[in-house]
């Protein structure tokens, strides 16, 4: 029993050793139907022993092989499984060989050297064809052996005709209103809106964290100067309002801000709340009525 058992044991240790023995497959992308200077993609699955080491001087070397084939590129990558190790060549031709009818062309074969194993890559072969036919069929007249022009097609233009003047009509009405919002000729007569840059200037500002109020009322005394035409104080607003009457429902902001401006500049102890958002919001309904005209 302790005999047989230790054969058994014996023969399960040596089967790993049976890898040595190589398998080659050879897998092509496809068996035929090759022209005159295509790319044939081959590849090529080796099985060997786990401990087995290519010889890279075995490669075969990129270059012509014969009058009508080129090898391209060789590529080798290599994986253990179990107790095996894999090894799989991407070879890369291209034929040159001009073909008169279907038939094979041969790709050779080489030899592959694993330290002291030698393993034999067979010849195989791929199907060519001719990029057309070495007889026409007869014809009875000489012009059948030409192909017929093909017909004109005639594109209908109306749809592109409609679809630029439609365009051509947004662009110019795009620009109109580009042209009257910066005041370009022939809009030059617009008023120039003060208030809305003004409005934008201390927005970034306050974006920024650069909330000076007493610079911010300096440059809202400048603006209303600038719509007013000359300086405008405190007592002048209802002059004011009545040559700009778009803004009259603004009476109580400014107001407010001539106060509040009043007490920042003018008084030793500041009494009045006027903030920096507060001026903000004063700035932005100018420049929404100013907007509106």
């Amino acid at each position: 029993m302790r005999v047989g058992l230790l054969i058994i044991l014996s023969l399960a240790w040596a089967f790993p050793a049976q890898a040595d023995d190589a398998r080659v497959t050879i897998h092509s992308a496809r068996p035929f139907g090759y022209f005159v200077g295509d790319i044939i993609h081959a590849r090529v699955d080796i099985a060997t022993s786990v401990n087995a080491t290519l010889v890279s001087a075995s490669l075969p070397r990129p270059g012509p092989l014969s009058a009508s084939l080129d090898l391209r590129a060789v590529d080798i990558h290599a994986n253990t499984v179990g107790f095996e190790k894999r090894w799989r060549l991407d070879l890369i031709y291209q034929n040159f060989y001009v073909a008169l009818d279907v038939r094979n062309i041969e790709i050779p074969g080489f030899e592959l050297r694993f330290g002291d194993e030698t393993v034999q890559v067979p010849a195989w072969s791929v199907g060519v064809a001719p990029l057309r036919e070495i007889v026409p069929a007869k014809q009875e007249r000489p012009e059948d052996y030409l192909r017929p022009d093909s017909p004109m097609v005639l594109a209908s233009e109306t749809q592109p005709e409609r679809l630029a003047i439609a365009f051509g009509a947004l662009s110019l009405l795009a620009f109109g209103v580009v042209a009257r919002d910066r005041a370009w000729p022939p809009f030059q007569r617009r008023r120039e809106r003060i208030f809305n840059a003004l409005a934008r200037e201390l927005a970034a500002k306050a974006h920024d964290g650069h909330d000076d109020l007493p610079g911010a009322m300096q440059s809202m005394h400048r603006a209303i100067d600038r719509a007013n035409g000359g300086t405008l104080l405190g007592e002048d607003v209802s002059i004011f309002l009545a040559q700009r009457p778009e803004f009259v429902s603004l009476r109580p902001s400014f107001d407010r801000f001539f106060a509040a401006s009043r007490s920042e500049f003018f008084s030793e102890g500041k009494t009045d709340r006027y903030g920096f958002a507060e001026l903000l919001d004063f700035a932005r309904a100018l420049a929404r009525q100013e907007r509106a005209q």
